[in-house]
């Protein structure tokens, strides 16, 4: 191709004709910028089908963690709506004497919401440097809000509620002297630490479970504790909203390249 070229400006220059010859050399230079432009565009092409194909990788790593997440975040709001439903229960009893020591138990019950929020797909995207998944502008954005903003009010908050925890379950092992929370939280068999029988323990910490529970600092920490859960509650299932809601548009943006995807898992509305 360059020698055919070449001759034909090598024929133009011999029979002196300028005219011709420029306008050679502009058809020749429109030529070049046509193939630039085309090398461009194949480059262009190719580097977005590799992002492409990076944002969709994350994207599905992204959608199953975000789906191990909510499963995740169902069995603690399952674990404390049945503590609050326990703990209600028993603190709406008429006469708190008559239970049993399981039953008195479950309103010294607490509850452990030291869990972790899966980022690992984002803290990547962020240490490459990778700003955005898909030419949906849309979701970008709410990725990023949602672990900017929405993971940092939760951890915030779960931090607050696990700081808390410690204080009271410190207050019950090292503080007060009535109740032994080791043996009734472990389930363990009774021992020889103990220096009565099983049933004389069992009557003792029964009774000591109501004493506790119907004085002013025990009842101050039974009703805090009760709306620590509802408070604990109410974030989870707002959490789980936002994870639920970019759950389902990942999945879209997942869907538009591949419609065979298997449709997402049923998960447990807010009511049930």
């Amino acid at each position: 191709m360059l020698k055919f070229f070449r001759k034909i400006r090598q024929n133009l220059l011999s029979d002196s004709n300028n005219g011709k010859y420029f306008k050679y050399a502009i058809g020749e230079i429109i030529l070049v910028v046509i193939g630039i432009l085309i090398a461009l565009q194949i480059n262009n092409w190719n580097e977005n089908r590799k992002k492409t194909k990076i944002g969709t990788q994350y994207l599905t790593e992204m959608r199953f963690e975000l789906q191990n997440d909510i499963n995740q975040l169902d069995f603690y709001i399952n674990d404390l709506k049945k503590s609050i439903k326990n703990q209600e229960a028993a603190l709406n009893t008429k006469d708190i004497s008559k239970l049993s020591i399981d039953s008195l138990s479950m309103i010294i019950a607490t509850i452990n919401l030291d869990f972790k929020i899966s980022e690992l797909t984002f803290t990547k995207m962020n240490n490459l440097g990778i700003t955005s998944l898909s030419n949906n502008d849309s979701l970008n954005l709410k990725i990023t809000e949602y672990y900017n903003s929405d993971v940092v009010r939760l951890k915030l908050a779960m931090n607050y509620i696990f700081n808390d925890l410690v204080k009271r379950t410190d207050f019950y092992i090292y503080d007060q002297n009535k109740i032994d929370m080791v043996y009734t939280y472990s389930n363990q068999k009774f021992s020889s630490l103990h220096n009565q029988s099983e049933e004389e323990f069992k009557n003792e910490q029964r009774t000591n479970i109501i004493d506790f529970i119907q004085s002013i600092n025990g009842r101050n920490i039974v009703q805090y504790d009760l709306s620590g859960k509802e408070y604990s509650l109410s974030v989870l299932n707002r959490f789980k909203q936002r994870t639920t809601a970019l759950l389902k548009i990942v999945y879209d943006e997942l869907k538009i390249n591949d419609s065979k995807l298997k449709p997402l898992p049923s998960f447990q509305s807010e009511n049930e």
